[in-house]
């Protein structure tokens, strides 16, 4: 028998959501039943550039594009995985499609009581006699604070209603002597109903100089008896992960910047939780949880349009990858071989690890499937969580039918069940987090055999501040267009002061900014710069520490961030592990610091590594969002394109091999041997 499902559908816009969806996500779970919304909005497609949200266009904070990351597709395998019962207030974009599948979709044609007593008549239910009001209106900097009310609702087991609903409306849903609970109503609104004869009680009321972060720090420690966890975000992403939110007791927190909401919560996060879910408004945010041993994981509307997906089963048959993903692609006798010429490998890490992340997974496996590109693809235990169903499945489909095995290897990321600053963490959180990590992965896969074998992290060692002469100039020269940029951007602390988890504006910062944005208008726009947070700094030595809690998990190498530069170099060895260094790329100042911009930074590191007549491996990541994404795929398609087949077909000198992270690891310990 399937699983029942809830399906609520609206428009990003309807006023009415941050009401309805708490309300129904409590009735589906007192009633067994799974919850999930959808929103209609336009959608960019982009990675969401961060800062304060409210001076983004709707495109930028929406997450996918509905054609190019599947949001028909993914409600076709919910339709066909769970027993959906479908409402909507209004006509939405899947009306068209439920309605030529046969699946009814319930609205309230008269207004929100009918529509209340429609859905709770579906599971044979009374109202409930509890009411919390959610205020609609805000000044602009508070615009998106109803998002937040959803523990108010859920956790009360009441009726969610806004403060423009019609009194007799409201008169209907009430019981005799109920009291209606008042979430940031105005004043004027709360005086009408009282004399209106209507029972309220103030739950919270906007303050005097009232912020994101006052506001939804009191609702999270009023509920925080509740709190397995938190989602950390806008008011964009927080609506659209209301049943994930609810289905975990995860408190929807947010400030501009994030950083507040972090000082203010922070001790009592990693009491509840391992892992914040979220968008990062800078990279500081990933250096301030990981610093209270906490992973981020970082997500999007939706990314995936659908957050119940978790509870489909699905299984691999994997009868064509029988042998696993480690079977040799060469053998030691081929790789001694391969040394004894002097033979470079070559080989990309795909970082894709986030739970947005897997909407990277539709363009990544077919290009992955045109090229024949032989590379790792980093992964976390929600990636398989997510989407275990294509097109991740592919990975164990072969080539020749369709897939991309055997030549594409998952590499367990970072935390492993988010990312972090590795170095900042624990060891034996961040082996508790690998383990469990592992455990989760193999709960879907079902055989050791598709286990990662392999580790990336984002940072595992300390960041070392660069002295003077190493430190970034004014004028950077690149090897691809537009060849010369200005840095103009003075540096101020903030996030080049690792210690500050606060941002604090260079001196001319505001004349920069303005400048900037006129640039923004020009051609010269291209030729303009900012140094980025983590220029100035470098990764210092790998950590023993670190290394060991890999080792304990269970994992067999690493490349660290430890050691980037043109030698290739074998950073640990013992008879079970192996760290290595990276060969390839730019240290690009933000997470995750060592990537691929252009094919350029390959054809540099072959050059080096081939004049050196001796084996070696070029090796970097791609960091798939700025490439994979709906909308980012389309600007940048074709520069990836031409990294994927530079490496697929051995370089510009045809003399590199490609092959995947663990053969290189072979080949390392072996080119150590000799």
């Amino acid at each position: 028998m399937k699983d029942k499902l809830l399906l609520y559908l609206s428009r990003l816009d309807h006023p009415w959501n941050a009401a309805v969806a708490p309300t129904l996500a409590w009735l589906s779970k007192s009633e067994g039943c799974l919850f999930d919304n959808y929103y209609d909005s336009y959608h960019a497609g982009i990675h969401f550039p961060g800062g304060d949200s409210r001076k983004l266009d709707v495109g930028q904070k929406t997450g996918g594009m509905v054609s190019g990351e599947r949001h028909f597709q993914e409600l076709y395998f919910l339709l066909l995985k769970f027993d959906v019962s479908a409402v909507s207030c209004g006509e939405t974009m899947f009306a068209s499609c439920l309605r030529n599948l046969g699946i009814p979709v319930l609205t309230g044609a008269e207004g929100i009581a009918d529509f209340y007593r429609a859905v709770f008549g579906l599971f044979g239910r009374p109202l409930p006699g509890d009411i919390v009001m959610v205020g609609s209106r805000f000044d602009s900097a508070l615009a998106g604070l109803d998002a937040y009310a959803s523990p108010e609702i859920y956790y009360r087991r009441a009726l969610g209603v806004r403060d423009s609903i019609p009194e007799d409306e409201l008169k209907g849903l009430c019981g005799t002597g109920n009291k209606i609970f008042c979430f940031f109503v105005d004043d004027e609104a709360i005086s009408r109903f009282r004399q209106r004869g209507f029972s309220l009680e103030i739950i919270d009321h906007a303050g005097e100089n009232e912020s994101f972060a006052s506001a939804t720090g009191r609702l999270a420690s009023r509920w925080q008896d509740k709190a397995r966890g938190w989602v950390l975000g806008d008011p964009e992403l927080v609506r659209h992960w209301v049943p994930k939110a609810c289905e975990e007791d995860l408190l929807p927190v947010y400030a501009v910047p994030q950083g507040r909401i972090l000082s203010e919560l922070g001790s009592l996060m990693p009491l509840k939780t391992k892992v914040i879910y979220g968008r990062q408004d800078r990279d500081q945010d990933f250096f301030d949880l990981s610093r209270r041993n906490l992973c981020f994981q970082v997500v999007d509307p939706c990314r995936p349009p659908f957050s119940s997906v978790t509870h489909a089963a699905y299984d691999w048959a994997a009868g064509g990858a029988s042998g696993g993903f480690f079977e040799p692609e060469f053998s030691d006798d081929e790789l001694r071989v391969f040394a004894r010429e002097g033979r470079v490998l070559v080989s990309l890490m795909f970082w894709s690890g986030m739970i947005r992340e897997t909407a990277n997974l539709h363009n990544l496996m077919d290009l992955f499937a045109l090229t024949k590109l032989r590379c790792g693809l980093v992964l976390t235990a929600q990636s398989f969580e997510y989407m275990m169903h294509a097109p991740l499945e592919l990975l164990a489909v072969p080539l020749d039918r369709g897939g991309v095995y055997p030549n594409v290897e998952p590499v367990l990321g970072s935390g492993g069940i988010g990312v972090a600053v590795e170095a900042l963490l624990s060891p034996e959180r961040l082996e508790e987090n690998l383990r469990e990590a592992q455990a989760r992965i193999l709960a879907r896969v079902k055989d050791d055999k598709f286990l990662p074998r392999g580790w990336w992290p984002t940072m595992d060692a300390d960041l070392e501040r660069l002295g003077f002469p190493r430190r970034p100039k004014r004028l950077r020269l690149l090897d691809y267009p537009p060849y010369l940029q200005v840095r103009i951007q003075k540096r101020g602390r903030g996030d080049h002061d690792l210690g500050a988890g606060r941002k604090t504006e260079p001196a001319g910062a505001g004349r920069i900014q303005a400048l900037r944005k006129r640039l923004g208008k020009t051609r010269l726009a291209n030729y303009v710069d900012p140094f980025r947070p983590y220029e100035f700094y470098r990764a210092g030595a790998v950590k023993e520490s670190v290394m060991k809690a890999v080792r304990a998990a269970g994992l067999a190498y690493m490349f660290s961030k430890s050691g980037f530069g043109s030698q290739p170099t074998i950073l640990h060895a013992d008879d079970d592990f192996l760290a290595l260094n990276y060969t390839a790329g730019q240290w690009d100042g933000w997470t995750p610091f060592e990537t691929v911009n252009d094919v350029s930074d390959l054809r540099k590191s072959e050059r080096i590594l081939l004049g050196k007549r001796k084996p070696g491996w070029v090796v970097s990541t791609i960091d798939s969002c700025l490439w994979t994404f709906s909308g980012e795929m389309w600007k940048r398609g074709t520069k990836l394109y031409e990294i994927a087949r530079f490496c697929a077909g051995g370089g510009a000198s045809g003399k590199l091999i490609n092959a995947k992270p663990w053969t290189v690891a072979r080949y390392a310990r072996m080119i150590g041997q000799r």
